[in-house]
């Protein structure tokens, strides 16, 4: 195939991917962002260097989040269009493969600009590093998730991991593939652009040999943990919750580039166990703060944390990160249980609505009794005279249960996912409802920055989210709605 055939197989993968509300939403974010720009860089307006502070850290976060996502998930996006159209086309492998990889590019890239990029300017990036480490960022985005695919469960987690706590590090550390949005410029820049230029390169070197096979590696449900459950006089509501409350699902995507590579999973974990690392994880932040308390290096008040020696470090990794991972997975694996709801149709006894809405209702409570060890954590933090950790407690105990259920109600209302199914494909684009989640697991990610601040704003905020979602946790109607929508999208 010629060059221009590979651009016209390339531009048709892209389209495949994006959907005009996307695209629509990241060009208003991209005006955005270059209206700020030209303000901000042409010294009209001057923001303070505590708000440049805060806005640094906020990038970095979510820096981490996205380098953490894409590890996580791994392997090259594969649609069910794919497999019953593209993968029929005589085409070779490695066009094949490669225009899979510049679909994901763009796909990563139009997401990066629209929810990291236009913290450029605000970080106070020269336009000259702003473009550039943009370009490197989408790079590395696209090719870490490809070289790590094919690693197992575990050592994809560790990989995951440890690429996010590195990237977390550019708070402080200057040698970070994130460092440059904290003022550590050139060696922010030379660290990205390494790891972006070699991650590419071994990409685009393996993807003449990637395996592309089709329907011979069905995903299966993955061996569920723990005993089976009995619903021996249990019917109905009761029957329910004895079912979630006792596990949860995990979904997600695993393998590499091959169409089998890239099929879903699902996991059921025994609550107790997942409550047992929840437990250990607590336990090892409470271990942490110990050993700086018994070294007198325990700062107290909320500016003592955010002090020019520790750079805000010592708040940063001890408080603010830990509850940030924390919220973060429990609202979005929110969808992970909706993507596997098929069992409201064993339940006879109960309308569809009520099934959903106490499906939510048992995600919440295992969200709650899942923190419990985290909020034990900083409690005894809080005692130890680190009083900004009690402001961590309402949107731990409150805010992250009553989020959870909004992404729940976001993910069945909106259809933001599709079905998990044995062939393990999903059907449709990235379309601007898969935003929405985003969107809502920003919420807590901002809202924590300033709890640490204040217990008020902490406390009150968690009442006033805990109102406005009060309704769901009360009314069948609006789940009867969703789980209509769920049909008509596919769900069976």
């Amino acid at each position: 195939m010629d060059a221009a055939g590979r651009l016209r197989l390339a531009w048709f993968v892209v389209r495949t991917r994006l959907s005009r509300g996307l695209v629509a939403l990241t060009l208003v974010m991209v005006a955005y962002g270059l209206v700020s720009a030209a303000y901000l860089y042409t010294g009209r307006v001057t923001l303070p260097p505590a708000d440049v502070r805060a806005y640094r850290v906020m990038a970095i976060v979510y820096s981490a989040v996205l380098l953490f996502l894409s590890s996580m998930q791994g392997g090259m996006a594969v649609l069910k269009s794919d497999r019953d159209y593209l993968f029929t086309l005589p085409v070779s492998r490695s066009e094949l493969a490669f225009s899979l990889y510049v679909g994901q590019l763009m796909l990563g890239g139009l997401l990066t600009v629209a929810w990291l990029g236009w913290y450029l300017p605000f970080v106070e990036v020269p336009p000259g590093y702003a473009a550039f480490d943009l370009v490197l960022f989408v790079l590395l985005l696209t090719s870490l998730s490809a070289s790590v695919a094919e690693l197992p469960a575990k050592r994809r987690a560790l990989a995951a991991s440890g690429i996010a706590l590195w990237a977390a590090s550019g708070v402080w550390n200057p040698v970070s593939p994130s460092s440059f949005f904290s003022a550590h410029f050139l060696a922010g820049t030379l660290t990205l652009a390494a790891l972006s230029v070699g991650l590419t390169s071994y990409t685009l070197r393996r993807l003449g040999r990637a395996p592309l096979i089709v329907g011979s590696q069905a995903s299966q449900p993955s061996p569920s943990e723990g005993p089976v459950l009995s619903f021996q006089g249990a019917r109905g509501p009761a029957a329910l919750l004895r079912m979630k409350l006792n596990s949860i699902t995990l979904s997600g995507r695993v393998g590499g580039f091959s169409a089998g590579g890239s099929r879903y999973f699902s996991r059921r974990v025994s609550l107790m166990k997942f409550m047992g690392y929840m437990a250990a994880a607590s336990l090892s932040l409470l271990a942490a703060a110990l050993a700086l308390y018994a070294l007198g290096l325990l700062p107290t008040g909320y500016q003592a944390l955010r002090d020019a020696r520790s750079g805000g470090a010592t708040a940063f990794w001890l408080l603010y990160m830990p509850a940030v991972i924390a919220e973060v997975l429990f609202i979005g694996f929110s969808s992970s249980d909706v993507i596997n709801e098929r069992p409201w149709l064993a339940f006879t006894s109960l309308s569809p609505g009520r099934y959903l809405r106490l499906s939510a209702l048992s995600w919440a409570l295992v969200t709650l009794a899942s923190l419990a060890p985290f909020s034990i954590a900083y409690l005894v933090i809080w005692l130890l005279g680190v009083w900004p950790a009690i402001g961590l407690l309402p949107q731990l105990l409150i805010t992250t249960p009553t989020l959870s259920v909004l992404a729940y109600f976001a993910s069945t209302s909106l259809v933001m996912m599709p079905q998990l199914r044995y062939e393990g494909f999903t059907p449709g684009q990235a379309g601007i409802r898969g935003l929405v989640l985003a969107i809502i697991v920003m919420v807590p990610v901002i809202m924590l920055s300033y709890s640490l601040n204040s217990f008020s704003f902490s406390l009150y905020s968690s009442l006033v989210a805990l109102a406005i979602i009060s309704p769901l946790l009360a009314l069948d109607g609006p789940w009867a709605s969703a789980s209509r929508k769920l049909v008509e999208r596919g769900y069976v």
